[in-house]
């Protein structure tokens, strides 16, 4: 593991951010996301030689970090989890907008 993650920026979803500065908002060197992005677990926006990334990634990647220390997580775990909290995210989400739909007379379930 790299340096100590830094509060880099305001998060908004439609902002993309260098492998660089991914790297060190997320306290991970640019090698270790470049193994998962080997294991197709991180996914740039582009392919070019400086890749982009949605923001997005920011959340669910400095997450994925804090378990891997808390509980000394390799590298390929640490893949496996990042896949399961972007998914969570997303379902967590999808849960929201059909919550929206709900009149508000029925009681939340």
């Amino acid at each position: 593991m790299s340096q100590k993650p830094m509060e880099c920026f305001s998060l908004d979803a439609s902002r993309t951010v260098t492998l660089s500065e991914l790297a060190e908002c997320c306290g991970m060197s640019i090698a270790e996301l470049d193994e998962l992005m080997d294991y197709n677990a991180l996914v740039p926006l582009t392919s070019t030689p400086e890749r982009a990334f949605s923001a997005q990634w920011v959340v669910p990647l400095r997450a994925a970090v804090k378990m891997r220390v808390d509980f000394d997580l390799d590298l390929f775990t640490v893949a496996i989890l990042l896949g399961q909290l972007v998914q969570i995210e997303l379902l967590e989400r999808q849960v929201q907008s059909l919550q929206a739909l709900v009149p508000a007379h029925l009681p939340n379930a």
